[in-house]
């Protein structure tokens, strides 16, 4: 069975150790500054402070953090984007926006946004939820659309898995 994002919660390891570091990060198209908590590794980021409440401890991954951590729990990412497409098409709806929004509200997306590697801020926050993919593409998501980029390596993207 391949993974789909139907999960009802975002991937997470334990954090109980990590530094705290000042950050910034884009909330409703503002720059705040905001806190999280950064692995030895400064592969996986996770928010303390200054983003919506329902947003804090949410973690989001480098790809090579994704896989790592993935696979030391013994399970899978998303295959890639047939894989989400086919779990929309399994969901009811009389049209494929209904069965996209069905699928979103289903699963519990929230949009946590991402890790900004090149510019070091968090952004989308409220806006966008990103998700690592195994072929290493990244599944965006929003309210009404989705779509699939190319792969990145260093930005911080949260994880599905089965």
């Amino acid at each position: 069975m391949s993974a789909t994002l139907l999960d009802k919660e975002n991937f997470k390891i334990n954090s109980s150790s990590r530094t705290i570091q000042d950050a910034s990060g884009i909330v409703n198209g503002k720059k705040v500054p905001i806190k999280v908590k950064v692995n030895p590794e400064w592969d996986v980021r996770e928010y303390v402070s200054g983003v919506p409440a329902e947003f804090i401890g949410q973690q989001l991954f480098t790809f090579t953090a994704a896989l790592r951590e993935v696979q030391k729990a013994g399970k899978l990412l998303p295959a890639d984007q047939q894989a989400v497409h086919d779990a929309i098409a399994s969901i009811s709806g009389d049209t494929e926006l209904q069965k996209y929004k069905n699928y979103f509200s289903k699963t519990n997306i929230q949009l946590v946004g991402c890790y900004a590697s090149g510019l070091h801020v968090f952004d989308d926050v409220w806006v966008r939820a990103y998700y690592r993919l195994d072929d290493g593409t990244r599944l965006n998501l929003n309210a009404t659309t989705r779509g699939v980029a190319r792969r990145d390596e260093t930005m911080g993207y949260s994880v599905r898995v089965v």
